[in-house]
């Protein structure tokens, strides 16, 4: 018998069922000097062994342990880093599992820690069959110990930079992963980028494509630091919107203006109607920012969608003049298919005043508008699992079970604050001057609020948006978008409009019929419109924080290897 197997057998000898050792392991003990109790237990059955079986050398013995431990270190972290997704036989394998998985959450709600270990044994027994075979009781006792120092890898480590659109494919079946990653523009959507997503959602048009993934890279000011507590801020943009402002700022007359912004919001309008309204894959959208109003669908998307949201998650629904003002009627429509909203609340926050207008985490949860709330900490980690459960051909139910582990409580909802007052007024008005009577009635702070914010808009506007919401419920998506985007072409021809460019407020009294009459545009044909571009320059990356494009995180050192000026190329900001 060689050496090495002399060890093994010592290792599997029946320690507690051989009496003759456990009569006599005291007295062995009591002749050794003090020790910790694991290494005299050692010394005892080593003394015992090789005295009555088969003698060997201790410190050969633990040599020889102390490499088996090191090889199977190596081992274990070999079947933790196996590129799991790049196995076309696993891909096509893991389907018949994932549904076996749903199925049993019906029975019995899975928790986090019961997915995480049907996770594990699914891919150890895998690799157990297909790559190399090892002691699964060992790998999974290893596994237990060391899963909380672990640290996870960053899933957009090719996505650190100042890219546009980045597209990814799955090698096999999966989610095609589409990132606005352009921070030092803030996002901000152009004709050219919105047509650049469009070709991204169209490539996604295969068999071996699931789902559409879309994240955007949040730019954030604020340095990030390791040690701040989990708390609501303001400070991170997923996108600035819509360039309406930019492409407005590079016009002269009104009709050249007006013909321009009517071209970028076709493109919008166009795009959202084709590549979301049409698309019968599975779209999930990882929100971590700012949301903009007038870019809203691109970002929580109204159909067949799963959408994932942070505690840094915010969309401001405030009503306020600008060059399209009239709220996005079909994501109301979207709360309403969702929720049963109690009366009133659809003209609430249609006409919402800055002061109660922010919808954080606990708000989109409650209106429909989101479906999972992890914190930022876990993003990362969502993504990641999301992507490996989206390789069902059919992958709602499994990407749903997946996130729905992770979710946590995102808070109260402080829309049900004014619950009452809503109903007893919004919910009842007529007209929007009853609305308006209503309210004076109250004559509360949040009513003074709320009508001291409508001063400040043109009457007629109010009621035109007043009149606009009451036919949400009997349009369809399609015409509430239409409308939605014809009253703000009409907006942008009246007087009032062009008295808001000149920054003043002398509203005209207009005729709200107007705004619902048929659009008639200049003359002028779109080859004639302005476009605004970003520009092409590279900008100066020397000492520029590094941004993680979901999480958001800023830093000029990695929080993770504490490396200063890390290269923008290769360290990852998370």
């Amino acid at each position: 018998m060689s050496e090495n197997q002399v060890f093994e057998t010592f290792n599997c000898y029946p320690w507690d069922s051989d009496k003759q050792f456990q009569e006599g392991y005291q007295a062995i003990v009591n002749t050794m000097p003090e020790e910790k109790e694991s290494l005299r237990l050692l010394k005892a059955k080593h003394f015992y062994y090789s005295k009555f079986k088969q003698p060997f050398d201790l410190k050969a013995y633990l040599d020889y342990e102390k490499k088996k431990a090191l090889d199977e270190e190596a081992l274990f972290s070999s079947i933790e880093d196996y590129h799991y997704e790049d196995d076309e036989a696993f891909i096509k394998g893991l389907p018949h599992i994932i549904y076996d998985w749903v199925e049993q959450q019906k029975e019995g709600l899975w928790d986090i820690e019961k997915f995480e270990f049907e996770l594990a044994k699914t891919r150890a027994f895998y690799y157990y069959s297909k790559v190399q075979s090892f002691d699964l009781m060992a790998y999974f006792k290893w596994k237990t110990k060391n899963e909380d120092a672990k640290k996870p890898v960053c899933p957009f480590a090719n996505l650190w930079q100042n890219k546009g659109t980045v597209t990814e494919k799955p090698r096999y079946n999966g989610p095609i992963k589409i990132t606005l990653s352009s921070p030092t523009t803030k996002n901000i959507f152009t004709i050219d980028r919105i047509r650049e997503l469009e070709s991204s959602f169209l490539e996604e048009r295969t068999d071996n494509v699931t789902s559409i993934f879309i994240t955007a890279t949040a730019y954030n000011d604020e340095p990030f630091q390791t040690t701040n507590m989990i708390q609501t801020k303001d400070t991170k943009i997923l996108t600035c919107g819509l360039a309406y402002q930019e492409t407005s700022t590079k016009v002269s007359g009104a009709d050249l203006r007006e013909i321009s912004l009517n071209k970028l919001a076709n493109a919008y309008y166009s795009f959202v109607e084709r590549c979301l309204l049409n698309e019968n894959k599975l779209i999930v959208s990882f929100v971590n920012g700012y949301i903009p109003l007038n870019a809203v669908y691109l970002i929580l998307p109204p159909r067949s969608s799963l959408r994932l949201i942070t505690e840094h998650a915010l969309l401001d629904i405030k009503l306020e003049l600008s060059h399209a003002p009239i709220p996005p009627l079909g994501l109301i429509k979207t709360c309403k298919m969702t929720k049963e909203l109690y009366s009133g609340l659809d003209l609430y926050l249609a006409l919402a005043a800055p002061t109660y207008s922010k919808l954080r985490g606990p708000e989109l949860l409650y209106l429909g508008l989101a479906d999972v709330f992890v914190s930022e900490a876990k993003l990362s980690d969502a993504f990641d699992i999301a992507r490996l459960m989206a390789v069902c051909p059919e992958p709602y139910g499994s990407v749903q079970l997946a996130l729905g582990t992770r979710h946590t409580y995102a808070g109260p909802n402080r829309l049900s604050v004014w619950k009452d007052q809503i109903e007893n007024v919004f919910g009842k008005a007529e007209s929007f001057e009853d609305l308006k009577n209503k309210l004076t009635v109250i004559n509360n702070t949040w009513s003074k609020t709320i009508l001291d914010h409508w001063n400040t808009i043109p009457p007629v506007l109010l009621r035109v948006i007043f009149r606009a919401v009451k036919q949400i419920d009997t349009l369809t998506f399609k015409d509430l978008l239409a409308l939605e985007q014809r009253l703000n072409s009409k907006w942008r021809q009246t007087e009032n409009y062009k008295e808001w460019l000149r920054s003043k407020n002398n509203w005209i009294e207009e005729d709200e019929g107007f705004y619902f009459q048929d659009l008639e545009l200049p003359s002028l044909s779109e080859d004639e419109a302005v476009v605004y571009q970003v520009s092409a320059e590279p900008q100066q990356q020397e000492n520029r924080p590094l941004v993680c494009p979901v999480t958001g995180q800023v830093a000029l050192s990695c929080p993770v290897s504490s490396r200063q000026n890390v290269d923008l190329m290769t360290a990852c900001p998370i």
